[in-house]
């Protein structure tokens, strides 16, 4: 809506107040009407509810009067429903909310050099990033990235439009989020004006591109917005647009959209992105910690538990981050370091291991059992012969079958520092010469264990 018109409006209802025409009550359904036009000596005004409707019907020549003062001209007033006001909106006005939604300016500080690559990713990274150098539509059409929420996504679609943009200044790039695709769509549907976007018009601006980016596709569950897609989709790839999709699901669990629709996302290629593993997520929070050295130091114990209880998404593994270095800018210690980050961090949800794969979880789980003791006990400071043995164990295990830093392991044993754990791994090799007893404890959970890496 333009802005002039509704300062304007607002004057002319401030002045109306201030005259003590109205009651205040009476005056709130004047505060839901608007001023969309101004057409030589006629101002339109569109109004929501029969009772604003009565108030300016009955009160034209006041609100005229009003107007024209301000205006510093002779208007009319022109009284129509909002249903109705969509047809009489200027051209530019139209064209204008649609252009709002096409002309989508990319996050700058998301590229392909802010994105950290891991073994969870770099199949996805790799294939953007060859689409972005080859020719639109060559290779990889369409390419669908899929995964849960908050695992890099939407960062490498904007990485991909940050690219183009740079290195490729005359590239036609279109991204919208799945959402707005519909909401474009319906407007279509339902616009009246002469001026309007129709279907047509819009279907014409969508495929005037050479990269279509479409953000949560799965979202698109609108039938007739489908239909629609299913067209434009369909013209961008005869005319060899390069179509990239994101998910938060695979392409074949893609509820609530067209078989048809769901069958021509997966003639491309389908990439999974999985949750960040350990080295990757530690590599995400050292790029984040980048630049805030002096203003806050954050010991490597601290990184390396960050990485292991907040990887299940990277927005996560950052909050965790962020809440961190809010805390310490607030209480101001010297350094952030574990005590520090457990007291921050103790109402956090703390993030599993999946069930079905080997962890440290499993493995305290088999020492403790086979030496009948708690989880307790081996995360406590009871230096007992039995349980120290029984630790021992349980950090060499860690070591030799999930290849797990010192300070990792001494997160899950109660919090040890990695000269503790070091020391402990050390003990339990020297063990492994002098005691038999141990030796046959090691081997035998060793064995068990190993078959659930198969």
């Amino acid at each position: 809506m333009n802005s002039s018109y509704e300062k304007l409006w607002t004057q002319v209802l401030d002045a109306i107040m201030a005259a003590g025409v109205f009651e205040q009550d009476t005056f709130s359904w004047l505060k839901k009407t608007t001023l969309f036009k101004i057409d030589e000596s006629e101002a339109y005004v569109a109004y929501r509810s029969i009772v604003s409707y009565n108030l300016l019907n009955n009160n034209q020549e006041l609100f005229a009067d009003t107007l024209s003062e301000l205006w510093g001209k002779e208007l009319s007033l022109v009284i129509v429903s909002y249903k109705d006001m969509e047809q009489l909106l200027p051209e530019v006005v139209v064209e204008q909310r649609t252009n709002n939604l096409l002309e989508f300016k990319f996050n700058e500080g998301y590229t392909f050099e802010s994105f950290v690559e891991g073994s969870s990713n770099q199949e996805a990274y790799a294939a953007c990033l060859a689409v972005c150098t080859g020719k639109p539509g060559g290779m990889f059409n369409p390419l669908m990235l899929f995964g849960n929420s908050g695992l890099g996504k939407t960062h490498l679609l904007h990485a991909v439009g940050n690219y183009l943009h740079k290195e490729k200044p005359e590239s036609r790039v279109l991204y919208m989020y799945s959402g707005d695709f519909v909401s474009l769509l319906i407007e279509a549907m339902k616009t009246k004006n002469v001026h309007g976007n129709t279907v047509e018009r819009v279907k014409e601006q969508l495929l005037d591109c050479d990269y279509f980016l479409i953000d949560d596709i799965q979202n698109l569950q609108h039938a007739s917005s489908q239909e629609i897609f299913f067209t434009v989709y369909n013209k961008l790839l005869q005319q060899n647009s390069q179509i990239i999709l994101t998910s938060d699901i695979h392409p074949q669990e893609l509820s609530g959209l067209q078989a048809r629709l769901v069958s021509r996302f997966k003639s491309g290629l389908a990439i999974n992105i999985s949750k960040p593993g350990f080295e990757t997520s530690k590599a995400i929070l050292k790029k984040k910690i980048e630049g805030r050295q002096e203003a806050c130091q954050i010991e490597e114990d601290v990184v390396d538990f960050l990485a292991l209880r907040f990887s299940n998404d990277v927005r996560n593994l950052e909050g965790s981050l962020n809440r961190l270095i809010f805390n310490a800018t607030l209480f101001n210690p010297p350094v952030i370091n574990m005590e520090f980050a457990s007291q921050v961090l103790e109402t956090e949800t703390i993030i599993e291991s999946d069930a079905a794969d080997l962890n440290v979880k499993e493995i305290k789980k088999a020492v403790t059992r086979y030496y009948g003791l708690a989880y307790k006990d081996l995360e406590g400071k009871s230096r007992q012969k039995k349980i120290m043995t029984a630790r021992h164990l349980c950090v060499w295990l860690c070591r030799e079958l999930l290849h797990k830093p010192y300070t990792v392991i001494g997160v899950e044993l109660g919090g040890r520092d990695h000269k503790t754990i070091a020391s402990s791994y050390e003990r339990a090799c020297l063990l492994m010469k002098k005691e038999p007893s141990f030796l046959e404890a090691a081997e035998d959970l060793q064995s068990r264990l190993g078959d659930k890496r198969k």
